[in-house]
Parts: C-alpha cells; sequence; structure tokens
C-alpha cells in the first residue's frame, strides 16, 4: 500500500507547487505586468541611445561591429515578442491571468537578458572599409609647399568650400592634389575622398557615372540628365562631409546641371578642381589659388630625386646639371622628364652634348607651355626607335585614359612593334622592359591602385602631333557616328574611334581607298551593323579590332582582307556567326573569347599561321569539328573552355605557351600534359561540367572538381605548377 501512495503523493506535492506559481502570477498579475512595461521600455531607450551614437559616427565613416548588429537582431525579436504579449494583454480575461502572468515574466526575463547584453565595452563601431579612401600613388613631392598648406588650411577650415588650383600644364596640379588627398586621410574631418578626372573632351553624363562610381553607385543611362542630376545630389547628400577633387578640368560647368552639391557650413563638404585656365576658375566662383613654376632650389631637388643623388660627388657633374636644369625654367614635368633620360649618364661630355641638344629645342621659345613640349620632344628623340614607336601608339587611347599593363605590351606585339623572338614568353618579356624604361622616363605615368599606366596630358599631345598626319585619333569623344570625310587623309596609317557611341557606319565615303591604313580600332562602341562595301576601302588593313561591340555579323567583304593579321572581337555577346575565314591565311590572332558565336567559323583549320586562338567563354559553341585544332601547329595561346572529343589534338601543337581548357576526365589531362615542356601560363579545369570554370593565368592552376580518383590512378601535373585544387573529390590518399 505505501508504495502505492507514495508516487501519489510526489504527483500532489508537485501539482500544488505548480498551483502555487499560478496563483502567483494571478494575484500580483498587475506588478509582472509593470515590470514588464518597464523592461520593455528601458530596451527602447538602449536601442535609441544606441541608434543615435551609431547615426553620429556615421559621418566619420564608422560602422556597427557585427556583436552590435546582432544584438539589435535579437533586439528586435525580443521587442516584436513583446507587442505580441501586449495585445493578449489587453485582451485577456481575469480567469486567465495565471498563464498570462507566466507568459509576461517570461517575456520580461528576456527583455532583460538582452539588455544586460547590451554592454560593449569595446565601443559600438569600427571604420567602414567602404568609407576607408586609400592612398594615390605619387612620387615623392617636391616643392611647392606654399600652395600645398594653402590648399589645406582651406580645406581643414569653414571658410572656403570651393577651390580651384590652376596652373599651366605640366606645372605639378594633379601631383600637388594628390599630396594633399593623402594628407588628408590621416584627419577624421571627412568621411569620404573623392577623386575623379574630368579630361578636355567634357561630358556631362560621364562625368555624372564617375562620380556615382566612386561612391559605389550607378545611374541608369536610359535617364534624362536632369533626373540623374537629382539622384547624383541625393547620393551626395547621404555622404556627408566630404571631398569632391575634379582633376583637369578643362572648361566652366553648372554644378547644378551634374547634381554636384554647393558646399556650405552646414553639410561640411569640400569641391576641389585643377584646371590650366584661371578663367575657369573665375567663371566657376572657386576661390584661386595658382600654382607656380618651380625656384631654381626646388627644380634641382625635384631633379636630383628622379636622377639619382649617387652620381653627385662629380663637381663638374654637379654643374651640368644646374645648367641642364635651368633650361627647364621651373617646369616640373620638364625637369622630370630631363632627369629620367639622363639617368645612369655619368660621362660629364654625354651631359654637355646633352644640355646642346636640349637648348637647341627651346631656343627662340618664350611659350611656357611650348619649353614644355621642347624638354618633352628632346627627351623623345633620345628614345630607340622601338621605344618610340610604342610610346606614340599609347595615343591612340582616351586622353586620362588608364591602359592596362598587360593589354598595351599585347597590343604592341599585335603591330609587329616588337621582334618576332619565337616565343611569346620572350616577347611578353621585351614589351615589359620597353614599358619599364618608359615609365622610369616619366614617359608614361603609373595609375593608382591597378596595374595599369597612362599618358600626361602634355606626353599625349605631343605624341598626336608627331603623328599628326599618321594618326587619326577620336577615341573617348562621345563621337556617335564616324569623323568627317575630311579627317580621312589618304596618308593615314592607323584610326582609333574606340569608347565612343557610334552604333552605325554609313555607305563609305567616295574618296579613293586608304592604302597605308594598317589599323583601324572600332572597340567599345554600340557598332550594330557594317556595310558590305566597308572594307573595301582598306586593302592593306592588318589590324581590326571591333571588340565590345553589337555586332550580330561581320559583312562577307571581311574575305578580301587578305594582309590581316589580327581579328578581335572579344565581348562581342550580339554576335552568332562569322563569314568564311578561309582567304585570311596571314591572320595571327583571333579573339572570340566572351561572343555570342555558337559554331566554329568556317575555314577556321586553313588558318595554319594563327598564333593566337581564344574561343574562352563562348557559351553558345557547343563543339569543335575533330581535326580543326591539329592543324593550328603554330598556336602559342589558346583558350578554350569545351570539352574537347580528344585531347590527342592537343598533344600536336608543340609551341603552346599559354593554355587555359577544360578536360573531361584526368586521361585527357594526362595526355595533353605529358611531355609538354613549353607551357608557361596554364588554367585547366577537369570536370564533368564546366559551367563553374572560371580561368585565370595568373598562376598556373590545376582544379579537379567532382572527380572520383581510382586506386593506383596516375596523375600527370603541367611542369611549373604552383596551384593545385581539389573540390569535391573523392579516393584521394596522398600528394606527392
Amino acid at each position: 500500500m505505501a508504495e502505492l501512495i507514495g508516487p501519489i503523493l510526489d504527483v500532489i506535492k508537485l501539482i500544488g507547487r505548480k498551483a502555487s506559481k499560478y496563483l502567483k502570477f494571478q494575484r500580483k498579475f498587475t506588478e509582472y505586468v509593470d515590470d514588464f512595461n518597464q523592461a520593455q521600455a528601458d530596451l527602447r531607450a538602449k536601442e535609441a541611445d544606441f541608434q543615435q551614437q551609431l547615426k553620429d559616427e556615421h559621418h566619420f565613416g564608422k560602422m556597427p561591429k557585427q556583436e552590435v548588429e546582432r544584438w539589435f537582431e535579437k533586439v528586435e525579436q525580443k521587442l516584436g515578442h513583446a507587442q505580441h504579449v501586449e495585445d493578449k494583454i489587453s485582451k485577456g480575461k481575469y480567469l486567465f491571468r495565471s498563464c498570462l502572468g507566466k507568459l509576461v515574466d517570461e517575456a520580461t526575463q528576456a527583455m532583460k537578458e538582452v539588455h544586460a547584453e547590451g554592454n560593449f565595452s569595446g565601443g559600438l563601431v569600427v571604420n567602414d572599409p567602404s568609407t576607408i579612401a586609400v592612398n594615390l600613388p605619387t612620387p615623392e613631392v617636391v616643392g611647392a609647399i606654399d600652395v600645398r598648406e594653402e590648399i589645406y588650411q582651406y580645406l581643414m577650415g569653414d571658410a572656403v568650400g570651393l577651390i580651384g588650383v590652376w596652373g599651366m600644364g605640366g606645372i605639378g596640379k594633379t601631383t600637388i592634389m594628390k599630396d594633399v588627398h593623402n594628407r588628408l586621410l590621416k584627419e577624421s574631418k571627412f568621411r569620404k575622398l573623392i577623386w575623379v578626372t574630368v579630361s578636355q573632351d567634357f561630358d556631362i553624363r560621364r562625368l555624372q557615372n564617375n562620380i556615382a562610381s566612386q561612391l559605389e553607385r550607378n545611374l541608369s543611362d536610359d535617364e534624362d540628365t536632369i533626373v540623374r542630376a537629382g539622384k547624383l545630389s541625393e547620393m551626395l547628400r547621404g555622404q556627408m562631409r566630404y571631398v569632391l577633387i575634379l582633376d583637369d578640368v578643362w572648361r566652366s560647368f553648372s554644378l547644378e546641371d551634374v547634381g554636384i552639391l554647393e558646399p556650405t557650413t552646414n553639410n561640411g563638404c569640400k569641391l576641389v578642381l585643377t584646371t590650366r585656365s584661371e578663367r575657369v576658375v573665375q567663371s566657376m566662383g572657386f576661390k584661386k589659388v595658382k600654382v607656380p613654376c618651380f625656384s631654381m632650389e626646388e627644380a634641382m631637388n625635384l631633379f636630383l630625386s628622379k636622377v639619382g643623388q649617387d652620381m653627385l660627388p662629380n663637381p663638374t657633374l654637379e654643374s651640368l646639371m644646374k645648367l641642364a636644369v635651368r633650361e627647364c625654367d621651373g617646369l616640373p614635368l620638364a625637369v622630370v622628364t630631363l632627369a629620367g633620360c639622363m639617368r645612369g649618364q655619368s660621362d660629364p661630355r654625354m651631359w654637355e652634348n646633352a644640355i646642346d641638344e636640349l637648348r637647341g629645342y627651346i631656343r627662340n621659345i618664350h611659350d611656357m607651355e611650348d619649353k614644355v613640349y621642347g624638354c618633352l620632344k628632346f627627351s623623345y628623340d633620345r628614345l630607340q626607335r622601338i621605344d618610340q614607336d610604342c610610346l606614340l601608339y599609347c595615343a591612340l587611347y582616351p586622353e586620362d585614359h588608364g591602359i592596362y599593363k598587360d593589354e598595351i605590351t599585347e597590343k604592341w606585339m599585335e603591330e609587329g612593334l616588337i621582334d618576332e623572338m619565337g616565343s611569346r614568353k620572350a616577347m611578353e618579356g621585351s614589351s615589359h622592359s620597353i614599358l619599364q624604361k618608359l615609365e622610369e622616363n616619366c614617359l608614361l605615368e603609373r595609375v593608382q591602385n591597378r596595374p595599369c599606366i597612362k599618358m600626361h596630358d602634355l606626353v599625349r599631345d605631343m605624341a598626336l602631333h608627331i603623328t599628326r598626319k599618321r594618326f587619326l585619333v577620336k577615341a573617348g569623344m562621345q563621337l556617335e557616328e564616324l569623323p568627317n570625310e575630311e579627317d580621312w587623309g589618304e596618308d593615314l596609317e592607323k584610326v582609333s574611334l574606340m569608347h565612343n557611341r557610334i552604333s552605325t557606319i554609313p555607305q563609305m565615303m567616295k574618296s579613293p581607298k586608304f592604302p597605308k591604313l594598317t589599323t583601324l580600332l572600332l572597340s567599345w562602341n554600340a557598332l550594330k551593323e557594317i556595310p558590305e562595301s566597308f572594307f573595301e576601302h582598306f586593302p592593306n588593313l592588318k589590324i581590326l579590332d571591333l571588340s565590345y561591340t553589337r555586332l550580330e555579323s561581320l559583312p562577307n567583304s571581311i574575305s578580301f582582307l587578305e594582309k590581316l593579321t589580327v581579328l578581335l572581337l572579344r565581348g562581342c555577346g550580339c554576335l552568332k556567326s562569322l563569314p568564311c575565314l578561309s582567304k585570311l591565311e596571314a591572320l595571327k590572332k583571333l579573339d572570340l573569347g566572351s561572343s555570342g558565336i555558337g559554331e566554329i567559323p568556317q575555314g577556321l583549320e586553313k588558318l595554319v599561321n594563327l598564333r593566337y586562338l581564344n574561343l574562352g567563354r563562348t557559351s553558345h559553341l557547343a563543339w569543335i569539328p575533330t581535326g580543326t585544332l591539329s592543324k593550328l601547329c603554330r598556336l602559342q595561346y589558346l583558350a578554350i573552355h569545351l570539352e574537347l572529343e580528344s585531347a590527342e589534338e592537343l598533344r600536336e601543337l608543340n609551341k603552346l605557351e599559354v593554355f587555359e581548357g577544360w578536360f573531361h576526365n584526368v586521361g585527357h589531362l594526362n595526355t595533353f600534359a605529358s611531355k609538354r615542356k613549353a607551357l608557361y601560363k596554364f588554367s585547366i579545369l577537369v570536370c564533368y561540367q564546366v559551367a563553374s570554370f572560371r580561368p585565370t593565368t595568373s598562376s598556373n592552376l590545376v582544379r579537379f572538381e567532382g572527380v572520383s580518383f581510382g586506386v593506383g590512378d596516375e596523375i600527370i601535373l603541367p611542369y611549373g605548377i604552383e596551384q593545385l585544387s581539389l573540390v569535391r573529390c573523392w579516393g584521394v590518399r596522398s600528394i606527392n
């Protein structure tokens, strides 16, 4: 009997304790609700305080820590539940108070716990990476100390919001502003520093796009300029306390038309522009800051920083250097360029000859900008012919355009400016050596945070003057149609119309053919169609660049370009097919990467002189006829992102040096990789599905994806592999 009574008593005690607790909830229900309301009010107050603190910190480029973000998520969740409990309280009946009291108490304790967790002794915020500007690359800044300090004080003070830095070309305005920009990075006054290059071919929509891009935002190309201006104003208004630097402004414009806010004491913004024209600064109502020429001492210090102070122990050499620098009249660009071309020259006789030559270039020149031109021409003429040609080619790009180093060296090879050395690797090495030499001579400049170079405006002006009868350059000029017929001279050798808005080409002008034209650059246009007769005017064309256009097809007349060596159609996503290419026997480079072609061009197998073939990222291309690739025995570069029926074809390509491709299985990789020593750049995927292939030639990579390895399977990896990746693979026991 006792065995039965014991458990029953335990149950009764348990029920009693539960009942007692529920009775407590009912008797003290009002107290529990008051406690609930207080906990809710405390949590909301703490949340509001933190939100205000974060808002204040946001103006100084700060963002909430991840733990703070998670805390806010918890607060939102608990307060949402509290609202649900409140609704039940308002609808509750007396008989259900015991159950409701328990719910109220649980919600109260949960809010108190979250409130206690909101104790961030290390602070609420960290720096926002998106607002952290980076140092702009600039040479060691010499001279112009007073000007730099004047600009800096205007920016740090409240009295001046619009600052116009002006001075002649080559005087160092951009370098000065880069130095001021980098100095501002060390201060907390401004949340964001925005740098935009404007250039001579001013375009409001492009300026709007460039400013929005610096804010990591986009503007619709389909909208009216006024609407875009309104949206840009809102973007800038949301930044608060920024400095907008507009470099290389050539003419005055309305800030309102662009969407640039007028700086005020309240918004804490500043606007700086650099220009050659005092009139631009004056007409736009900016505070004028003139950049003067360097003093002799400043010019000499700048010269020594470039030419190397290790050459100074010789007193004779030092006096000759001073003579050379004096001829530059304190113009920084002239000083730097002269130092670049004389670097490493320690023979006094070489300096004497150089000074005599320099004086010949600038004799009887009184205009300061013309004198800069004379100094630049002096440096240019001392280059070897191949270096000169490579420099002049850079002028085919738009003004102030950042040119990728790998791209420009590839262009030089396409043009035949680099001697054929038997191997692509050797030619690339030669190209990069020339590029380095032009940089060292200060005729090309490095671009901030990108593997790019660009030409100073005055260097480009010199190049265009030298080539004025041979080159027609209208790159980046916002053209919507071809230049006028009178611009097309019969002596033209190169025409650059890249980066424009040309959508149609009319039936070509009635003038004679252009027998000397070898290079035609039409890339980055909205071009949709080319007339059948167009190519008949260029019988000796060698380089044709139609990349990143909207062409759907090419006219059959392209087959008449029998001297064509380079045909570039990269990024032509609308391109569906090509005419027969069998007559283009001189073709050495064919780039169809990222195009829309659905089948291999007819006659491809006849192009036995091809060195470069890019069929990468051609998602509509399903197959390549067997035997096609094996006939292209001179290929040095091949990118092909579709499955090959047989890897044996690639074994025939003994000269292949760069390869991007996909193999269906390990056996195909082994067939390709065995005894292949010439390969020096490659990106290879071994996978059953190619959809995930993202090739890169930055490192020599082999990637296995979804591969099952059997016991004893042999794997042959290409010579020189730098990176091996195994993703979702099975059966791997060890890697030797």
